[in-house]
């Protein structure tokens, strides 16, 4: 049985590079994860959360102020302050 999908379709791969002991740290982590039978056990969620908490808890920025940044307009709605010229 394959393995379920858990990263996002937007998802793009990136190169870091770890100490052994921070490896070993990973590693924990995952270990400990997988014992409390989480899902999220990747070495990408776990670089992922704890991206989150430095974000939310260190910076004091909220999840939602970064989706928010993040969000797509449509091209319909125009700024308020763009005027239209007619065409000539």
């Amino acid at each position: 049985m394959a393995r379920k999908k858990r990263l996002d379709d937007d998802a793009e791969q990136v190169g870091i590079y770890l100490t052994p002991t921070e490896k070993l740290v990973m590693d924990v982590i995952a270990g400990r994860r997988k014992k409390r039978r989480e899902e999220r056990t990747s070495p990408s969620e776990i670089v992922a959360d704890g991206l989150w908490k430095i974000l939310t808890e260190g910076e004091g920025v909220p999840k939602e102020k970064i989706h928010e940044l993040l969000a797509v307009q449509t091209e319909d709605a125009a700024p308020h302050n763009l005027k239209v010229f007619p065409k000539s």
